[in-house]
């Protein structure tokens, strides 16, 4: 594991571990704007760095080889669920 792995591995740690604490002050109403925006900023700054791993790999790992290239597309958001039916 690189250096950059282990410092990705760290902070999404740190965000789960906040992540319950955060929740429960949202819910109650005590969680402030600011709070809220910079563990968002966080979230997305992770999974900007998620992505990029993920892209350089361009495949999945089974201990520690790449044995299928996977392409990754963007999922565009409609802001609305789907239901089967």
């Amino acid at each position: 594991m690189i250096c950059e792995d282990r410092e990705l591995l760290a902070n999404l740690y740190r965000l789960n571990a906040a992540l319950a604490s955060l929740a429960l002050r949202i819910m109650d109403g005590s969680a402030s704007a600011a709070e809220q925006l910079d563990y968002a900023q966080r979230l997305i700054r992770a999974g900007e760095q998620l992505q990029q791993r993920a892209t350089r790999m361009n495949g999945a790992v089974f201990e520690g080889s790449v044995i299928i290239p996977i392409p990754l597309y963007a999922v565009e958001s409609t802001g609305e669920c789907e239901h089967s039916s």
